[in-house]
């Protein structure tokens, strides 16, 4: 059967031209990559060299030799697959759809023929041989084409094109941006003259103090390239490093300031400096520019303190100093002057910088001055505050006058009139100062015998008449400070000494982030202070106690013991645990306290605390009274209930062996008596329940005389009626729960009795004081003193005392139970007695 040629396309519909098209690209792609794999391994290697920037990195004739040979490869491959390469026409394109589809004995090769019946226009054999095409299109029908197949590893054994495909995408990575310039440098070697350095690196380090990441400059080229700017603090370092270079050295241009780069090897320099100003930076190469930045100054700014209260005077005749103090990246340092407007020098004050480095810094701080002459005197308070970069701030002057100890005692008050004049007149009071020595020191009765004054006088009048130099002045005016102290306040004054100094050091440790073993240290050497501080506290306010008076009403509570020890520990647990901030917190506050405590002030009970605390120590009373009875019930009970188990046991026993009737009932008769006689026994523990409840309701009425009766009372006095009851009626068990729940109610209404008691401002006890100022027998922080004037272990007032007494016998009875209750050797009904009565409490 003839066919149409190749270039016919009659018998085929567009949708089959389409496809035939598109096999005709398939057959063309897939030559060329058959035909030029060669070819394109070569150029895609010479491609990924080249953007890696290898050629930067070879001298002049050996990249020009590898161009050559590159070219010559490329070219050579190049050739042989055009000379391989085969042309794809409609015959190969009708045949690669019957492949791809699996069409078998080539249907569309039928479809484009012509009959032989169309040539000689038979009707007949024409209408079949359209019927025959006709089927044929339909079986056609979703002719496939798909992709071309490239086939990538076909005879390549080492996976030399995969190599070649990885370096590519890995080079274009690296090279990024910089892609068109490396491979421009590639194809375009500059013969005769060196590489100019391409691989510029650069970065600013700004100064530690401002906790600032470095920053890495992109880089810019001269000429028309843009110039990036950056903003960066000032004092910051410029670091960068030229790689790859030849030739000349590089050179920095900062403004107009040049500075030669330094030499790592012979090709690669670096340099390092820093800069205080804005300025367009450069890098030149053999006189051209290579990179280009302009950089921008953040300025530092000053910090700022300013006091947020007015200086407040404690108790001690310190001073409390609240401040605040800002910067932009961080406070270093805080501190503080005094001077006069008239006089020369100055006091300066180290106050503490809690959160060192933080840019919002507030602190508190006392200071002890009262031994500086110019004690009592007004002077002009300025508080100034450093960054890290070593600029200072001023606050506004502050015009205060600075607190002055006031001396009580006769010689004290006269030590301290001739300080006064050693201080403004050295030389012409200096042998009147010592003859009003030498006169104090021939009155010993006039400071009680004490030698130490004694000593101190004598020293310092020696030193006066012998002395010429204003060293011996100055070491008399500390003598005479001391000693008037020693007689105002005896040992406290040290112990006061010795505390601002375990809590100033344990504040700068806090500050200076001293280690955990350091603030261990420093937090005992407080706690030892701080005892000592109270012991000569307590001492010296027991001369006072019966002299002074307060109002009995006061509300005010005292500062426990206790608490201030909790205090510590929070410190030393904060400190050590890494919250160093809340830590210096709870030390201020800890200051606040100590600063503020004063002598005790005995102050006598009302009426009112009195009848309080009687009426509680009475409740105390019945419930001692009431857990004996419940203690003899039991025992009286427990021995009744085995002896009512043996009877029927030999009642039982006896039936079995066969005994008379007789017998057996003569046996229930004698347990009948037994019976009877601990009905007897319990009868008469009912008259003691009964005497109990009695007192309950006198004490009641005397309560609801001064208040509310609180409820548990009444159910305390409803469970002994029912107690009495059942121990009349000899029912043992019934009244063993009826007296534990008269117990239980007792408590219940002894500590319902304490807090209404407390609320109505009756059960503050017999002292009554504010923050140190505890009553009579205590010590500035309301712990008992014993006979020899040391404080006892026991804090709190008489209502609390009355509480704690009420609630430890509850815990005791309780204890005394699940004791009796884990012996394992008791009978198995005491156990279960046991059990009931624990459960009330």
């Amino acid at each position: 059967m003839p066919r149409r040629d190749d270039t016919s396309d009659s018998g085929y519909g567009l949708a089959y031209e389409i496809r035939i098209l598109l096999a005709k690209a398939n057959l063309l792609l897939e030559g060329l990559w058959r035909r030029g794999r060669l070819f394109f391994c070569v150029v895609g290697l010479f491609i990924g060299l080249s953007l890696l920037g290898i050629w930067s990195y070879t001298s002049n004739w050996l990249h020009i030799l590898a161009l050559v040979l590159f070219v010559a490869a490329a070219l050579y491959t190049l050739y042989y697959a055009i000379r391989r390469f085969e042309r794809p026409t409609r015959a190969r394109a009708l045949r690669y759809l019957e492949q791809r589809n699996q069409l078998r004995h080539r249907p569309l090769q039928s479809l484009g023929a012509t009959s032989e019946a169309e040539k000689i226009n038979n009707t007949s054999s024409n209408l079949m041989w359209r019927v025959y095409q006709k089927t044929l299109r339909r079986s056609l029908v979703g002719l496939k084409v798909g992709g071309p197949r490239l086939d990538m590893g076909a005879g390549d054994n080492y996976g030399f094109r995969a190599i070649v495909i990885l370096l590519l995408v890995a080079a274009f990575i690296v090279a990024g941006p910089r892609s068109v310039e490396r491979l421009s440098a590639a194809v375009t070697p500059r013969i005769g003259s060196p590489v100019v350095p391409t691989n510029v690196t650069a970065w600013i380090t700004p100064p530690a103090y401002t906790a600032q990441a470095p920053i890495l400059l992109s880089q810019s080229e001269g000429g028309d390239a843009e110039i990036k700017t950056y903003v960066v603090p000032t004092q910051s370092s410029f670091i960068a490093h030229v790689f790859g270079s030849e030739g000349e050295v590089p050179v920095l241009i900062i403004g107009d300031e040049r500075q030669q780069f330094s030499a790592s090897d012979a090709r690669n320099f670096q340099i390092e400096t820093s800069f205080e100003q804005p300025a367009d930076v450069k890098i030149e190469k053999d006189g051209e520019v290579i990179a280009q930045w302009q950089l921008n100054i953040i300025p530092d700014e000053v910090p700022t303190v300013t006091l947020l209260d007015e200086p407040k005077v404690t108790e001690r005749s310190a001073f409390n100093l609240q401040y605040q103090a800002l910067d932009d990246y961080g406070v270093e340092n805080i501190g503080g002057e005094i001077t006069r407007d008239a006089a020369e020098g100055k006091i300066n004050l180290a106050l503490p910088t809690p959160g060192r480095g933080s840019k919002r810094v507030v602190g508190k701080s006392y200071h002890e001055l009262t031994s500086h002459p110019w004690a009592g005197l007004p002077v002009i308070l300025t508080l100034f505050v450093e960054d890290q970069l070593g600029q200072r701030g001023y606050s506004e002057a502050l015009n205060f006058v600075m607190p002055e100890r006031i001396f009580t005692h006769p010689v004290a008050k006269a030590l301290i009139e001739q300080r006064k004049q050693l201080v403004t007149e050295p030389e012409e009071s200096r042998m009147d100062v010592a003859l009003v020595l030498h006169t104090l020191a021939d009155l010993p009765e006039s400071f009680n015998n004490d030698m130490t004054v004694q000593l101190s006088l004598s020293t310092a009048r020696a030193m006066l008449v012998n002395g010429e130099s204003q060293k011996s002045i100055d070491e008399v005016v500390d003598i005479l400070w001391d000693t008037a102290l020693h007689l105002e306040n005896g040992d406290l004054s040290m112990a006061e000494a010795a505390l601002r100094k375990a809590q100033e050091a344990l504040m700068e440790a806090l500050n200076s982030d001293a280690s955990d073993e350091e603030i261990k240290r420093l937090v005992e050497e407080l706690r030892i202070a701080m005892e000592n501080f109270l012991q000569a506290l307590a001492q010296q306010a027991q001369p006072m106690e019966n002299q002074a008076t307060g109002d009995p009403n006061s509300q005010d509570q005292l500062i426990e013991s206790q608490d201030l020890q909790k205090l510590l520990d929070r410190i030393d647990q904060f400190a050590r645990g890494g919250a160093r901030d809340a830590a210096r917190q709870l030390l201020s506050e800890l200051q606040n306290i100590m600063e503020n405590l004063k002598a005790a002030e005995a102050r006598p009970p009302s009426a009112g605390q009195q009848e309080a605390q009687e009426m509680l120590n009475e409740l105390g009373q019945l419930m001692q009274k009431q857990q004996d009875l419940l203690d003899q019930t039991f025992r009286k009970s427990q021995g009744r209930q085995p002896q009512q188990g043996n009877q029927r046991g030999q009642n039982g026993q006896q039936q079995q062996n066969g005994q008379q009737p007789g017998q057996q009932g003569q046996q229930g008769q004698q347990g009948q008596q037994g019976q009877s006689g601990q009905r007897g026994n319990l009868q008469d523990l009912a008259e003691v329940q009964e005497a109990i409840r009695q007192m309950l309701g006198e004490l009641m009425g005397r309560i609801g005389e001064n208040g509310e009766i609180p409820e548990a009372l009444g159910r305390a006095e409803r469970s002994m009626n029912d107690a009495r009851g059942a121990l009349e009626q000899g029912q043992g068990q019934s009244a063993l729960q009826s007296e534990g729940q008269a117990l239980e109610s007792l408590r219940q209404g002894t500590e319902a009795l304490a807090q209404q008691m407390m609320e109505n401002g009756q059960g503050q006890g017999t002292q009554s004081a504010g923050p140190g100022q505890p009553g009579q027998g205590r010590d500035p922080l309301g712990r008992p003193l014993d006979d020899e004037g040391s404080q006892g272990r026991n804090a709190g007032d008489a209502m609390m005392r009355g509480e704690a007494d009420s609630f430890n016998k509850s815990r005791s009875i309780r204890d005394e139970v699940q004791r009796r209750l884990s012996d394992s050797a008791r009978s198995m009904l005491e156990r279960d007695y046991l059990k009931r009565l624990l459960d009330i409490f």
